[in-house]
């Protein structure tokens, strides 16, 4: 009798959840089913459970969920008068019945158990508390909470509220607490992290909504990140500049003084020390532009301050401005969020116009540069090629 119920509660049970249970049922399945009930047989092999106690952990395995093909809620009681109909049925002792119908409604949360089989199928019932793919398991609870409960939960409270479960749960046999205790701890850790980490993002997409660059610490760090690359470009370009001028300077007051002085015996060197010259000084003329300071007029208008088309944050909009003036518009600057947010933007636009400016000059300067030097190369090598054949 015992293995004829226990293949036929089996068939029953997988042809019940396969065809009446719904596909939003994705925690509360025939997987879960038959994985509780292979945990259970687990358990009781190493408590040293009798064979009649093993069949009755079997049978309240497979039919402890059946119940939600009727109801999300309360489901147990379902799916206890679903297990007494079928083992009536078929014959099953009532004597037998009552302690599967017991383990059943062991499974309810908050039930405490009386017997040593209700504290297994507890256990196995809770066993992916300690399973590596937990978050897997969470996920697909939190789409059954939704669909049948209408609960719904952002990423954080729904971290959180299972980490605050894992944290107060406890096995109830020393064989749950050997063989799930470890990776329930890990999990707890886990859901810790994944919580605080879910809660900070929230925190930042809250902020970033409602305040734009002033509440949002991610806004802040990009745009400081941009201007301090901004002004390190633009150093880098002013000491580029200043080396292409020291450079041209030496050309031109040592290295021109000294060509021209040969060309009153080798006048075929004269083409090309003219064309070095003008690559020189136009070389120069361009790092001169890209380094000169831009003009500022050090005063802005009440009315372009309110507006927040002005940023005062920059010395050249304010230092033609009395005292007086300066702190009225800094009040009025740092009075609206708007404002504020208007001078960090702008500041970083015409910080990257200036420095953009100054790497197309300091382009032109370097091509000029090495254009002369090239073409002086090769009209030297002309004349003097020409200078050897016409004087050999």
């Amino acid at each position: 009798m015992t293995n004829t119920i226990i293949t036929l509660s089996e068939a029953y049970v997988s042809r019940l959840l396969r065809d009446q249970l719904t596909p939003d049922h994705r925690y509360h399945n025939l997987e879960h089913t038959l994985s509780m009930r292979d945990e259970c047989l687990v358990l009781g092999k190493i408590l040293g459970i009798n064979e009649d106690d093993m069949e009755t952990l079997e049978l309240a395995a497979l039919f402890h969920d059946t119940g939600f093909v009727n109801c999300y809620d309360n489901h147990e009681e379902e799916s206890c008068k679903i297990a007494e109909a079928f083992l009536s049925a078929n014959g099953y002792p009532a004597t037998s019945i009552q302690p599967v119908l017991q383990c059943i409604q062991a499974t309810a949360l908050g039930t405490p158990p009386s017997h040593k089989l209700h504290e297994i199928v507890k256990d196995a019932d809770l066993s992916h508390l300690g399973r590596n793919d937990y978050t897997t398991f969470i996920d697909t609870l939190r789409h059954e909470w939704v669909v049948f409960r209408n609960e719904s939960y952002t990423q954080a409270q729904w971290y959180k509220l299972n980490h605050q479960f894992l944290k107060n749960h406890q096995y109830l046999t020393y064989a749950a607490r050997e063989r799930y205790d470890d990776a329930r701890r890990q999990n707890q850790r886990l859901l810790k992290d994944l919580s605080k980490a879910e809660e900070e993002k929230e925190k930042r997409a809250a902020d970033g909504a409602s305040g734009g660059i002033v509440n949002s610490r991610s806004a802040q760090m990009m745009f400081k990140t941009a201007l301090r690359n901004h002004i390190d470009l633009s150093n880098l370009a002013d000491n580029k500049a200043n080396m292409m001028l020291s450079v041209n300077a030496l050309i031109i007051t040592i290295a021109m003084p000294l060509g021209f002085s040969q060309t009153l015996q080798h006048s075929y060197m004269l083409p090309a020390l003219v064309i070095i010259l003008l690559a020189s000084l136009s070389s120069m003329i361009f790092a001169t532009l890209a380094t000169r300071p831009m003009r500022m007029q050090g005063f802005t208008k009440q009315e372009d301050i309110a507006a927040g088309r002005a940023n005062l944050f920059f010395f050249g909009n304010f230092f033609a401005m009395s005292l007086q003036e300066f702190e009225s518009g800094m009040d009025e600057v740092l009075r609206q969020d708007a404002n504020l947010e208007s001078a960090i933007k702008r500041d970083l636009y015409f910080l990257g116009r200036s420095l953009g400016s100054k790497f197309q000059l300091l382009r032109m300067c370097y091509n000029v540069f090495m254009i002369g030097v090239i073409i002086a190369i090769i009209v030297f090598a002309i004349s003097f090629c020409i200078q050897l054949y016409t004087h050999p």
